[in-house]
């Protein structure tokens, strides 16, 4: 990954002990993980290697395919760590000590966005895959709908809290929302060679979202 494609501020690009991984404890089929990991973060699928894989796992090749009979299977595996980190950003601002949805709306916005940008790499090889390969499909898809319950939930609780109008579907409004922030997503911040400001698109988004489900009057006043 080039040092431009991650907005300024942002740490670049999985997480802590880049390139030395910790041996002890660790079992060879965890160490190649780790390794690839490492790799289809920083590079698209198509130009990482087995050979880099076993490499910086310290393995042979031979030890590679003990494990794994493929790239590809391998790939389905750091595929779901992604798509687990991309569901499971933190949504609640803890610092919100005065509880206004729009703050903690904001902060899960903004989360998910930079997790969009840390895995930029690695989102865009399984945006490569998915159409060819079933299982990695059926994972994307059950992370997209998890994500849309979820804020099916978040509408239906403010709508028993009175805030939300009645007359809205809570399924449909988490599909139509869902939707739009993660294509904004992936065609501003994955698929761009340098990734839109985050803050600019958590500006644009919030308050379509707090319109949306009845929120305005926690909107900052301008």
């Amino acid at each position: 990954m080039s040092a431009d494609a991650v907005p300024e501020g942002m740490a670049d690009p999985l997480g802590p002990g880049d390139e030395g991984l910790v041996l002890r404890g660790r079992s060879t089929r965890e160490l190649l993980e780790d390794a690839a990991w490492l790799v289809f973060g920083e590079q698209p699928y198509p130009q990482a290697g087995i050979a880099e894989i076993a490499a910086r796992a310290g393995v042979s090749m031979g030890s590679f395919y003990t494990y794994f009979d493929s790239k590809e299977a391998l790939f389905r595996v750091s595929a779901g760590r992604a798509l687990e980190e991309l569901n499971g950003y933190r949504r609640v601002d803890p610092d919100n000590v005065e509880r206004n949805p729009v703050r903690d709306l904001a902060y899960g916005v903004r989360q998910y966005f930079v997790v969009c940008c840390r895995l930029r790499v690695i989102a865009r090889s399984i945006e490569q895959a998915w159409p060819k390969d079933d299982e990695i499909r059926h994972n994307r898809r059950g992370t997209l709908m998890r994500g849309a319950k979820r804020l099916q939930r978040w509408i239906t609780d403010l709508q028993d809290r009175g805030i939300c109008p009645t007359d809205i579907d809570p399924w449909l409004t988490a599909l139509a929302l869902q939707t739009m922030t993660v294509n904004l997503a992936y065609d501003q911040l994955v698929h761009r060679d340098t990734p839109q400001d985050v803050d600019a698109l958590v500006g644009a988004v919030v308050p379509i979202w707090a319109r949306a489900v009845g929120l305005e009057r926690w909107l900052p006043r301008t």
